[in-house]
């Protein structure tokens, strides 16, 4: 497993309450590991009782190798070393004297190759089940990644396949980018707002992984998290080829949402993703039309035009974000509007769940040539023409292939 990123709380209510804090920071990053960060100290009032001292509370972020249960002694070890003080309240109903802890250190968070760790035990619970309740915790927390993501350099690469488009963030080559990971339905859309940010359909996280080559992980431009996306997919082959990921091979095992992926690189024009066995699901009447429901690893709703019907702007937007939210999709769903050229060609326009229309999109051609082959309107293969070019799909015993290009348009800096 690689480094592990560890958000841990620290608060005091006693004596010197913003050296004792400091000092366990410090010795926290003597035995856990590296500091990437620490926030500002944010003060509350005590809880249940009337006390001269607020809580100080902090939270710091740490670099490490070692294994949550291991982290959790060390915390536990070093708040018996900073003691105990003789504490005095006045309560409602008299004053009342006990010994507490100089300080309290949780684990709140931590994420390994962009996985959010989950701990239940009766030692260790994590994420920690009373975060979400603490605005003492909830503003020092944010403000730290704030403060990470203004004052680090974390590099992106803008890349996009047939013009769907996406921000890419290497955690392969470092952990950093990871802490956009706890706040990512507040930045995906800040990131990808393409007047005021840095403008895409989502954002795209490659990632060391166990078990496969690599990983990535994909939110859509609303924060939420999608299963697969095949032009996302022939980027990160891209990526992970030309800066040499993959320095004696053009094939690649990539995990993803919806399993591990095959992928072929025979040139940057042509970069073949097995999008496994598309599973079609019938035909389901919604409004006046009628929609081929297809899963390929995520789900999309393929209504085939008539001829004399245009494929417009209006169109797609008016009835995608309908059916993505039609009640029969409980997840949404990714909305396809096509027109059968002839029984190898069709033209096609997306709705993609979360993200609005898009240039092109590889499940939603996937699930597009299924649907009109199931139909048999269609034989394989199928060449689908999107806004942003041309995908080509092969199928054979049920397994689809997809094929397209893949560009790198920019690096990039978040500041």
């Amino acid at each position: 497993m690689a480094s592990i990123l560890y958000f841990i709380g620290l608060g005091s209510n006693l004596g010197a309450r913003e050296q004792t804090i400091r000092r366990a920071i410090s010795m926290l990053e003597k035995r856990v590991g590296k500091l990437i960060g620490e926030a500002p100290f944010v003060y509350s009032p005590a809880v249940g009782f009337v006390s001269e001292h607020e809580f100080c509370n902090t939270v710091a972020l740490y670099e490490s190798a070692l294994q949550p249960m291991d982290v959790l002694a060390i915390a536990q070890d070093i708040e018996q070393q900073l003691g105990r003080e003789k504490h005095e309240v006045r309560m409602l109903h008299g004053v009342r004297e006990y010994t507490d802890r100089t300080i309290d250190i949780d684990l709140l968070k931590a994420y390994a190759d962009g996985v959010e760790l989950t701990i239940n035990t009766p030692l260790l619970t994590l994420p920690h089940p009373q975060m979400d309740k603490r605005d003492f915790v909830q503003q020092p927390l944010k403000a730290l990644i704030a403060k990470i993501i203004e004052q680090s350099v974390i590099p992106f690469t803008k890349m996009h396949g047939l013009g769907n488009d996406y921000i890419y963030f290497d955690c392969i080559k470092s952990v950093l980018p990871q802490v956009l990971l706890p706040v990512v339905a507040e930045y995906a859309p800040r990131l990808c707002d393409r007047h005021k940010g840095i403008g895409a359909d989502g954002l795209v996280f490659i990632l060391s992984d166990n078990e496969a080559d690599y990983r990535m992980r994909i939110f859509n431009a609303d924060g939420s998290e999608a299963e697969m996306c095949g032009n996302a997919s022939r980027c990160v082959a891209l990526y992970l080829k030309k800066h040499r990921y993959l320095p004696e091979t053009d094939s690649l095992r990539l995990a993803t949402g919806s399993g591990v992926r095959h992928i072929d690189i025979r040139d940057m024009e042509h970069i073949a993703v097995d999008m496994g066995k598309p599973v079609y699901k019938g035909t389901q009447t919604i409004g006046a039309r009628t929609y081929h429901l297809v899963d390929v690893g995520n789900p999309h709703a393929v209504t085939i035009l008539a001829d004399n019907e245009p494929l417009t702007r209006d169109l797609v937007h008016t009835i995608g974000p309908q059916v993505e939210h039609y009640q029969l999709f409980p997840n949404r769903t990714n909305v396809e509007f096509c027109v059968v050229i002839d029984r190898h060609h069709v033209a096609m326009r997306v709705w993609e769940r979360g993200s609005g229309e898009t240039m092109a999109c590889g499940t939603g051609a996937t699930a597009t040539a299924v649907a009109c082959i199931e139909a048999g309107m269609c034989d394989s293969p199928v060449e689908v023409a999107l806004l942003g070019g041309i995908l080509t799909i092969e199928q054979d015993n049920h397994t689809a292939r997809m094929i397209g290009s893949a560009t790198e348009v920019f690096e990039g800096w978040l500041k």
